[in-house]
């Protein structure tokens, strides 16, 4: 394994009062639906952060060392896991609310909603992550809360089929506490797509390119690229950035069952490249036509859907 650091009910056009956007090759109506709060190339900046692969689905703790034997008093931490998508296991990582934030518990479980544990009685944060695809290495755990968020996820292997998911929060023995994970990766979901005047668009291929590679674990926004991926090579999954249509786009309206994914991208104009796009490419009257989309700011959480409207005369 390497080593780098949808859906809710509400919804609203981009731009309130306008349902479309336009330039001078294409039109698609954009709806954002904004997820309530609630894959494996891996690397922490601040510590070596080892997996193994397996599969649990039972309870297992691991005490830090600085709690093993601990003889000071003891309460019961109750977290409550709040996500919109379901989960087989979840990592849960418990540390000290004081000034070193130093790892006290770390349980792996199953897919329960529920977590009730022992801990040193006072203020904890905790920090989760669904359905990682291997086992921290209790030798090497995060051992500080600015470990944790220093951990990268890469979009290059995600599935979207078994999302990663994460979050964290400040909670308080004795209390409940609820905490909110989510999945980095977006859908953008073409509804339907059609192309103006006579000609078919042949042979169409929908692609996503400047795709965010990479983001912060815990990061809730300020998604500014430090770099993109252009195309699906070396995916492990390449149907989240390409899809190949078996018709053809005609003038009519056609409904398409066509989901990609990407990574949050707030940044336009930054240093890893423009806002992601999509790309409609194929063959018009036996020439090779394309259409870029720009899809503005995505933000973790984001579900993206899509009407496109293609100008047969206006293309890259």
């Amino acid at each position: 394994m390497k080593r780098e650091n949808p859906s809710g009910s509400i919804s609203m056009d981009i731009r309130p009062g306008q349902s479309a956007r336009t330039t001078q090759n294409w039109l698609f109506t954009r709806t954002l639906n904004k997820l309530l709060p609630g894959f494996n190339h891996l690397q922490s900046n601040g510590a070596q952060v080892l997996f193994t692969a397996v599969t649990v689905l039972i309870c297992a703790c691991t005490q830090a060392p600085s709690l093993q034997n601990h003889s000071g008093q003891t309460d019961s931490l109750i977290i409550h896991i709040n996500s919109t998508l379901p989960y087989r296991h979840l990592d849960l990582f418990v540390y000290s609310d004081t000034l070193t934030h130093a790892l006290e518990l770390h349980i792996r479980c199953g897919d329960t909603r529920t977590i009730r544990m022992k801990s040193s009685s006072g203020g904890k944060i905790v920090a989760a992550i669904a359905d990682l695809q291997g086992e921290f290495s209790e030798s090497a755990l995060p051992d500080r809360f600015e470990t944790m968020e220093n951990i990268c996820m890469h979009y290059a292997d995600e599935n979207p089929d078994a999302p990663m998911q994460s979050g964290y929060c400040h909670a308080y023995t004795g209390k409940r506490t609820e905490l909110d994970i989510s999945p980095l990766l977006c859908p953008i979901v073409i509804k339907s797509i059609r192309i103006e005047g006579d000609a078919p668009l042949e042979n169409p291929v929908l692609q996503l390119t400047d795709v965010n590679e990479k983001a912060l674990i815990l990061q809730n926004d300020g998604f500014h690229p430090a770099s993109v991926l252009k195309g699906p090579e070396g995916l492990g999954y390449p149907f989240m950035m390409l899809r190949e249509l078996t018709y053809d786009i005609g003038s009519s309206p056609r409904e398409t069952d066509v989901t990609l994914w990407c990574y949050p991208n707030e940044d336009g104009t930054g240093p890893g490249g423009p806002c992601t796009s999509l790309l409609v490419s194929g063959n018009c009257r036996t020439e090779k036509r394309q259409f870029r989309i720009p899809l503005g700011a995505i933000s973790r959480g984001a579900k993206i859907c899509m009407d496109i409207e293609l100008k047969s005369s206006n293309y890259d």
